[in-house]
């Protein structure tokens, strides 16, 4: 039997999981087995979504107004509930399909009860990051499945309070799947902890009497074809995701069409005309989708394109390799060469003819008057001729300074 163990922070609905909404109009929905269902919130008496932003405004609101400073539209705490970056994580918990799943419910309650009480054991014993907003168990439903909803915080040095999972997974001592490389989309801390909190689950699980079908694992490396067909496979679950949010506004706002509303044209076609509102409702939900899709292709794009360029450097540092291998080799070669000519001794034996007996530009340089150049004032040979060349040099300078003026 396959279990469930999802994160997203693009998909899930705080109304959807407390059913603050009109479940006369979701069919999925078995409203005779509502009774069976389990929910808690973090504030007591609040429905999932009040009690999301009131905790929003109780210890982001700093953060906000920080960084509202910084932007030309100010965002208020409904953007923050909504943007993909800030807005509370939904895990799902599952046992199984519609096809195999626990017949027993006492049984899928006792295993997400032991996940829950490790979940807060780990979360106290590793600095306290990680706050569950609410959870519900939907018992109503085809296969029986649990809604954790939860934000990540750590406090800044100044004492702000800000949302970030992956810092605060930082500062709760997570590693990096493989931490001799850099830490990046497909080398992160959340996935350590993803993968361990499923292996929790699955444990659970199967200390309980399921026998769990374990899938092996993806190879973390990757090649760029296969890690599309896994980003497309990806989006597709996503599309299938926001088409089932699209139904159930759609049936919140419409219910169960009525004729009225169903438009019969002469080509038999039928249509269903819409009111300002309802349009309009479903208008925000098919803009916010063309922006997930439109997040998701440029990030596609940016790995991409990450990828070529560190293809294109790899291939830069074996070209100057090799480069830096053949001067090596030439300048080896030279020097036998140099060595086998006798090149070098000759150019020894005419720096010391040049001290000894000054030629036409030595003595430019010293004078006319002359100068003894005595081998013993000098260490070596080269040391000698350094200084006939720095005289030279610095007498030219100064002509030069001269003829300026």
């Amino acid at each position: 039997m396959k279990v469930s163990h999802s994160n997203s922070r693009r998909q899930g609905s705080a109304s959807h999981n407390d059913r603050s909404f009109d479940v006369r109009k979701a069919d999925h929905i078995d409203q005779s087995r509502m009774s069976e269902n389990r929910y808690w919130c973090i504030y007591e008496g609040m429905s999932f979504e009040e009690a999301e932003r009131k905790f929003y405004e109780e210890h982001y609101s700093q953060m906000i107004h920080r960084q509202n400073e910084h932007r030309k539209d100010a965002l208020s705490i409904s953007d923050y509930l909504r943007i993909p970056r800030y807005c509370p994580e939904e895990l799902i918990l599952q046992i199984g399909c519609v096809d195999d799943t626990a017949k027993d419910s006492a049984v899928f309650d006792t295993c997400f009860d032991k996940y829950m009480i490790y979940l807060k054991e780990w979360n106290q014993s590793h600095g306290g990051h990680m706050h569950v907003l609410n959870y519900a168990v939907h018992k109503d439903e085809a296969t029986i499945h649990a809604h954790i909803r939860r934000v990540w915080d750590y406090i800044t040095k100044d004492g702000v309070r800000r949302i970030g999972c992956s810092f605060s997974l930082k500062m709760a001592g997570v590693p990096l799947p493989e931490p001799d490389k850099p830490e990046g989309r497909l080398n992160n801390r959340k996935m350590t902890f993803d993968r361990m909190m499923r292996d929790q689950w699955i444990g659970i699980c199967e200390e309980h009497g399921i026998m769990v079908e374990r899938l092996p694992r993806k190879d973390r490396h990757q090649k760029i074809n296969d890690y599309k067909r896994d980003r497309r496979i990806e989006e597709i679950e996503r599309s299938r995701g926001n088409t089932r949010i699209v139904m159930e506004i759609v049936r919140d706002v419409l219910g169960e069409i009525p004729k009225e509303k169903c438009v019969l044209i002469e080509d038999g076609a039928r249509y269903v005309s819409l009111s300002m509102e309802e349009f309009e409702s479903l208008w925000r939900v098919a803009a916010q989708m063309a922006l997930d899709k439109e997040e998701e292709g440029r990030k596609d794009r940016e790995i991409t394109a990450a990828l070529e360029r560190a293809g294109k450097e790899r291939d830069e540092v074996e070209a100057l390799r090799k480069l830096n291998d053949k001067i090596e080799f030439e300048v080896g070669r030279l020097r036998e060469k140099i060595c086998a000519l006798g090149l070098l001794a000759d150019v020894v034996r005419e720096g010391m003819q040049g001290i000894r007996e000054p030629g036409e530009r030595e003595l430019e340089a010293i004078g006319t008057a002359g100068q003894a150049y005595d081998t013993l004032r000098y260490t070596s040979v080269f040391e000698a001729m350094n200084s006939l060349e720095d005289m030279y040099l610095d007498k030219s300078h100064k002509q030069k300074d001269k003829g300026d003026l």
